[in-house]
């Protein structure tokens, strides 16, 4: 049997998740959802998990970030270096115009 999260959020809502990641928001109270739902195995809470848009960056992409940090080859924003002389990849069609 599957074990999920489910929390009250009020005004007669609820919010699913699986403890990392919201599954799903319903216009129904907890106890509905229960009834409606008797073949997972419902555990109540009082949290939910941020958004998946608001969490942290991932530990390997962090790292990652670091160590380009300034590079002019390998600058995160793609932007080049006017410090080391590079110039931003991309179209040059319309450089001397």
């Amino acid at each position: 049997m599957k074990t999920l999260y489910i929390c009250n959020i009020g005004n007669g809502e609820c919010v699913t998740h699986d403890g990392y990641i919201q599954i799903g928001i319903f216009n129904h109270s907890v106890e509905k959802h229960l009834k409606m739902n008797p073949t997972i195995d419902w555990q109540v809470t009082y949290w939910v998990p941020d958004v998946f848009a608001n969490r942290y960056k991932r530990v390997s992409f962090q790292k990652t970030e670091k160590k380009n940090e300034g590079s002019p080859k390998t600058d995160n924003a793609g932007q080049g270096s006017a410090e080391f002389g590079s110039k931003p990849r991309g179209c040059n069609k319309l450089e001397d115009k």
